[in-house]
């Protein structure tokens, strides 16, 4: 079983989990060589495929994703590794921090049609890379686009065979996979694959954006006979302007369906001109938050900066439970008794105004835990302290609440005039009936490295 701290093919570093999918486990990780931070897909297998099929599919993975990794374009996570590492295949992909659409879906609830729209050109044009490159997605599904924290909308996760000869391997071998409610009725029922089976795809993933459900939500004993058996989707109730390529795209007719360049000349009709600032944030839009001191630095004022992209590691540390003192660490007991935690033994503790600080041998990375106090969304009170600092240079890296808890985390950057361009992170985390707040800061050039410390530390703080 995969674990943090797991070193995969002598080189990559296994940091945390980050997604889970039909086809396996992704998890953070980071090059040993390199220090960048990556996403890892351990490529498991439907248990329902036989022997002899779990091991041809298990051939064309590491093929397939080589061809995957012939498309360069910002709306298609790029693959820069495939190799093989005990019984699965892995494929080595960038790291965008981002939310996945159906989660945003289920946060939120349906879309605006404009917002979908913004979110549909995206991904053809992400498609369109895709077709040049002769790979098909095979599996557009929500789950399967993130919304990056720069605005956009990212295809992830092709599926296991995308080229042509891929593609007719596996279907040869009456190996079909990929979601029943987003698969073309003719993959399904006539073995037939080609660019339009993306698209059919691509307009049951918009029709759930907008509508806030699937297409077809009629019962039925097998999802996987949706298409025939329903024939054309559900009518849509709020797609709006968005109705004719909904319904163009989904059209059970493969010759009578709507094309790419259909598709983006209507969807650039009905997305607005900044489209942009339309697509979802991570965490609450509000314009952010008070000073905090940190390691002993004040952060005084200072107009935030636009959120841009994370260049090295985001990871969501898990939420404190009581844990054993993990080895090479002690434990550290707040002075009036309210608190614990357990810290590395080398690292210099200091308590001042309420807040443990905790500092690394050289200076950095550093460490503080105080009670957390601020009333209401921890999200509103960690954009309001945003909105009062003062760094150099800062970029949010993202504001979110931690999924599961009643948490919220800040990550940023901003230059030091020392040490050089650091990254930070406060995280509220709930423990019982009370929550703290958990500061870490490190050099970004060290952030990978320096991270599986906080995700030691994070599950010992615990209420005495």
């Amino acid at each position: 079983m995969t674990a943090a701290g797991d070193l995969i093919a002598t080189r990559w570093r296994v940091l945390g989990p980050l997604a889970k999918g039909g086809l396996g486990h992704v998890w953070l990780g980071a090059d040993e060589r390199t220090g960048r931070t990556v996403a890892l897909k351990k490529c498991g297998l439907p248990k329902s495929l036989t022997a002899e099929k779990r091991s041809l599919v298990r051939l064309w993975v590491p093929r397939e994703a080589r061809a995957f990794a012939r498309i360069r374009h910002p709306n298609v996570i790029r693959t820069l590794d495939v190799l093989l590492d005990g019984d699965a295949p892995w494929i080595v992909m960038e790291y965008v921090p981002s939310r996945s659409l159906l989660d945003l879906i289920l946060d939120q609830g349906p879309l605006p049609p404009a917002r979908v729209a913004a979110i549909g050109l995206d991904l053809v044009a992400a498609l369109t890379a895709a077709w040049d490159a002769d790979v098909l997605h095979l599996d557009v599904k929500p789950s399967n686009v993130l919304i990056a924290e720069d605005g956009r909308a990212v295809l992830t996760d092709f599926g296991p065979a995308g080229s042509r000869a891929g593609v007719a391997a596996l279907a040869e071998a009456d190996v079909i996979l990929g979601s029943p409610k987003y698969v073309a009725p003719e993959r399904l029922f006539d073995l037939v694959t080609d660019e339009r089976c993306d698209l059919w795809s691509l307009g049951a993933t918009l029709y759930h954006a907008v509508e806030g459900r699937t297409p077809f939500t009629r019962d039925t004993t097998d999802d996987a006979l949706h298409a025939a058996d329903a024939g054309t989707p559900d009518p849509p109730v709020l797609a709006g302007p968005l109705t004719p390529v909904l319904l163009g795209l989904m059209r059970r007719d493969p010759a009578e369906r709507m094309t790419a360049d259909e598709v983006r000349r209507r969807l650039r009709r009905i997305a607005p001109a900044s489209r942009r600032a339309t697509v979802v944030r991570t965490g609450t839009a509000v314009a952010a938050a008070a000073a905090i001191a940190f390691a002993g630095v004040a952060f005084a004022d200072q107009r935030p900066t636009p959120p841009v992209a994370a260049p090295s590691p985001s990871v969501t540390v898990p939420s404190a439970t009581p844990v054993g003192l993990p080895a090479g660490f002690a434990w550290w007991t707040e002075p009036d008794g309210e608190f614990r935690v357990a810290m590395p033994r080398d690292w210099r503790p200091a308590w001042k105004d309420g807040r443990l600080t905790c500092t690394a041998p050289g200076g950095n990375p550093v460490m503080g835990v105080s009670a957390w106090t601020a009333p209401g969304d921890p999200v509103v009170a960690l954009t309001t302290t945003e909105s009062r600092s003062s760094l150099a240079d800062y970029r949010r890296i993202r504001i979110t609440n931690v999924p599961d808890t009643a948490g919220a985390v800040w990550e940023y950057s901003y230059d030091d005039p020392k040490a050089g361009r650091m990254r930070a992170l406060r995280q509220v985390v709930p423990v019982g009936d009370r929550a703290y707040a958990v500061d870490w800061r490190a050099p970004a050039a060290d952030w990978s490295a320096d991270l599986p410390t906080l995700l030691t530390v994070i599950p010992t703080l615990r209420p005495i």
